[in-house]
């Protein structure tokens, strides 16, 4: 033992410096705000990156698309806008199925709902069925006249759109995800 040491008194309590309740609370406290500031961004950006992977999605069955154009005389093919619809038509899933193998490309990341029932959460636009992609002079006259009065034109026309409004556009608008001429995709801001 050190000879300047006092050794200690027997029953003599040394107690150690902890946390006091307050100084947890206070911890808690922030914690939780900082969370509650964290979550909402980490939520916008997952729903940007589903977005995305729709666009992604949609580009990939673009792809597939020219594919079936090129081995179909330059036409677009006949499909049924839904496959519940109940037409005589084959839904887009399957026309396109030779041409895009993962059937998963079919599925809009933020659908939960159609996809189970449809096989496919997009929608074929069946103004263009059986239409010359490459000449579109050759239109009928009933889908020139809705390319150009609706849509603004054939590079604005949308082949494919999500069945429903699944991504959040600017502001508080939601949108589709679109799938348009020369396999362009992009987001359609709806009101």
């Amino acid at each position: 033992m050190n000879r300047f040491s006092i050794p200690p008194r027997s029953g003599q309590f040394r107690p150690s410096r902890g946390f006091t309740l307050i100084e947890l609370l206070v911890v808690i406290a922030i914690i939780a705000v900082l969370a509650g500031l964290l979550l909402p961004v980490l939520g916008r950006a997952k729903r940007r990156a589903q977005s995305i992977r729709c666009v992604s999605n949609l580009h990939q069955l673009g792809l597939g698309l020219a594919l079936y154009v090129q081995d179909n005389n330059d036409h677009l093919p006949n499909c049924a806008q839904l496959p519940s619809l109940q037409t005589n038509l084959a839904p887009v899933n399957v026309v396109l199925a030779p041409f895009v193998q993962a059937r998963a490309v079919f599925q809009c990341p933020e659908d939960q709902t159609i996809f189970p029932v449809e096989q496919t959460s997009y929608e074929w636009n069946g103004f263009l069925n059986g239409a010359s992609y490459d000449h579109p002079e050759n239109w009928s006259p009933v889908t020139q006249s809705i390319v150009n009065t609706i849509f603004g034109g054939r590079a604005n026309t949308p082949l494919l759109t999500d069945a429903e409004a699944f991504h959040a556009a600017s502001g508080s608008a939601t949108g589709k995800n679109a799938l348009f001429f020369e396999a362009r995709a992009a987001n359609l801001k709806l009101n």
